[in-house]
């Protein structure tokens, strides 16, 4: 029975939003927030509060699921600023970026970027059609949190929008978020964006990555993008190894790896930052022209000068 101060309004909307995210507890304290295929958010509770690490696309509200979970207060930590990290950040009073990123994350995100991923969304899924009875054939991979669904009913793409998000509070490596009875380590990990974060909960060995690593392609490639700030951030986590026990990513169908991981990641980018590896073009998931270096359990995407310079020959001989 709906209680007095509940509307039938507000009952729809947390049950569609409870079919469009996927939650499962995965450690102590922890819980996967899924957008399946899209994007995974990460929450983490301590004795007197709990922090979700990122809000996702925006699609539907993120905090009551959150709240389902714990009875602690919930608070934001952004990992960076790219608009699939911050989509529900203005469902929140307290949210935390890095100091680089809050500037970043109050821009507005250009209405040709959202609808080039809804286009990437919508191949993901008629995709799915087929891989998915091929995997629960052969493979057994893709798992609720890992396998495309549809947009939610009665939601209308063409009003989707990222609100911009002004940060409560900004953060520098080394600051420490206090949970209780658990601390997260900030630890700046720029490459992908430069304002890219990680958190290391010390006392039980686990690292969240935010995009700064990846079981898939760790993207370098955007204008804001640096290789070799990638390398150093990879080397930086691979030197954590023997302190962690799990970590945690926010992409692709395999959230959670092993510490050995940073390392085949550090020895991959180094790979690619000396050229030593071969470059394969293509597009990312919105048509970007780049390069891409392909290894066992991932791959490293940078420029493509190529295709920029005859971007810009097809511009000024338009001009």
């Amino acid at each position: 029975m709906t209680s007095p101060d509940r509307t039938l309004a507000t009952d729809e909307l947390e049950a569609r939003a409870a079919a469009w995210f996927f939650t499962r507890q995965v450690a102590a304290g922890v819980w996967l927030i899924a957008e399946p295929q899209h994007v995974y958010t990460w929450m983490v509770e301590g004795s007197e509060r709990a922090v979700i690490l990122d809000t996702g696309m925006g699609i539907l509200p993120i905090r009551p699921v959150a709240e389902r979970l714990t009875k602690r207060p919930v608070s934001v930590v952004n990992t960076h600023y790219h608009f699939d990290h911050i989509g529900g950040n203005f469902e929140f009073e307290e949210t935390a970026i890095h100091e680089i990123g809050a500037p970043l994350a109050e821009q507005e995100v250009p209405r040709e970027l959202l609808d080039a991923y809804l286009d990437y969304a919508d191949r993901q899924l008629a995709a799915a059609v087929t891989v998915l009875p091929l995997d629960r054939e052969y493979l057994w991979l893709l798992a609720p949190e890992s396998i495309p669904r549809p947009f939610p009913e009665g939601w209308n793409r063409d009003e989707w929008s990222i609100r911009p998000s002004h940060a409560a509070a900004t953060m520098r490596d080394g600051d420490r978020i206090d949970l209780g009875d658990r601390a997260l380590t900030v630890i700046h990990a720029p490459g992908h964006s430069p304002d890219g974060i990680c958190l290391f909960d010390e006392k039980n060995g686990l690292l969240f990555a935010g995009d700064s690593s990846n079981a898939g392609p760790i993207y370098a490639h955007f204008p804001d993008s640096d290789l070799g700030e990638l390398t150093r951030s990879a080397h930086r986590l691979a030197s954590l190894a023997e302190d962690v026990d799990a970590a945690f990513f926010h992409h692709y169908g395999r959230p959670v790896a092993e510490r050995d991981f940073f390392a085949e990641i550090a020895a991959g980018l180094e790979r690619v930052a000396a050229g030593d590896t071969e470059l394969v073009p293509g597009e990312d998931i919105i048509g970007t022209p780049m390069l891409e270096a392909r290894f066992d359990h991932f791959s490293v995407t940078v420029e493509d000068p190529e295709a920029e310079a005859a971007v810009l020959t097809v511009q000024e001989e338009a001009s």
